[in-house]
């Protein structure tokens, strides 16, 4: 049964079940949509691999990168958050469908990803957020500035340039 994590004024974050795959696999199999993704697109097997890391982080953990629909029940990305490397914090992410960039849809999800962050401790975790994006990824990195994240330096994730960004406990 679905349930609401959180609604913004234009998009509702809620968790996935199972006839959300094929949704899931073909945002993912899209380049442009994961361009500024290490990964590249996905293919089937790895849709399936993360699509069921999404949906056992839900149950096991609470939280996860869920589904993000828009105003008429369409899934339109993914967000909310991932184990840092050091499995003491949350990270922020989110994806969204590229029809969907340059509204201000971005800033809208990771606003209420943040406040939802704060409101829902993990006490196993530090209560401070991580995020990070692609160096050439300017759009995203302006969304996490704009939402409070401070930069704390680049280096390499899998393989590529990264901008980390730190957001402290409120």
């Amino acid at each position: 049964m679905r349930s609401v994590i959180l609604t913004t004024p234009r998009l509702t974050v809620t968790s996935w079940e199972p006839q959300d795959f094929a949704d899931f696999q073909a945002l993912h199999a899209d380049p442009l949509t994961m361009r500024s993704f290490a990964s590249g697109s996905y293919d089937q097997a790895r849709a399936a691999s993360r699509f069921a890391d999404f949906r056992q982080e839900q149950v096991e953990w609470g939280w996860t990168k869920w589904r993000v629909q828009d105003a008429s029940g369409r899934t339109v990305g993914r967000g909310g958050f991932g184990l840092s490397d050091d499995s003491q914090q949350r990270e922020l992410g989110y994806l969204l469908a590229p029809e969907l960039w340059g509204q201000g849809l971005a800033t809208e999800l990771a606003r209420a990803l943040i406040a939802w962050h704060f409101a829902h401790p993990d006490p196993r975790l530090s209560r401070d957020l991580l995020a990070f994006a692609h160096v050439e990824n300017q759009a995203s990195r302006r969304v996490l500035e704009k939402v409070g994240f401070t930069p704390t330096g680049e280096r390499d994730w899998q393989g590529q340039p990264h901008a980390f960004y730190l957001l402290p406990a409120r």
